[in-house]
């Protein structure tokens, strides 16, 4: 089993040492290099097309969506603000949250602050009705 295993080896390394030639190993052939060129230049060309297309696409479909998305947002969110700021004024026990058995369970106390609030806690809009 060695043995077969060391001859094939040695053809391999054989081989490896003597791969240097004075010639090259393959000749190009023109005709196909200026076809594989063509091949580039015609990728080229649709893809300047296709990438015009989708930088209109972008600049006049998307970002106009964007804008009027974002303003929608801007006014429902000072809606919100607004009654944010009108219910700040409340006490916990008068908040208006419905009344579900599985808010504010606190098994264990967190191991910062008071032990009641979480890291994504907001004074503004969190409250803990007991």
């Amino acid at each position: 089993m060695f043995r077969i295993v060391a001859k094939n080896q040695i053809k391999t390394i054989g081989r490896r040492f003597q791969s240097n030639l004075d010639k090259p190993a393959f000749v190009a052939d023109p005709a196909k290099g200026a076809e594989f060129t063509k091949h580039l230049n015609d990728i080229e060309h649709h893809a300047s097309g296709s990438s015009s297309n989708w930088k209109k696409v972008s600049f006049f479909l998307a970002a106009p969506i964007i804008a009027i998305t974002g303003i929608n947002t801007y006014f429902v969110e000072a809606e919100h603000a607004e009654h944010r700021a009108h219910n700040k004024h409340l006490p916990d026990e008068e908040w208006p949250v419905p009344k579900y058995p599985y808010l504010n369970i606190r098994r264990v106390d967190f191991f910062w602050g008071d032990g009641d609030k979480t890291l994504f806690w907001n004074s503004d809009c969190n409250r803990h009705v007991k």
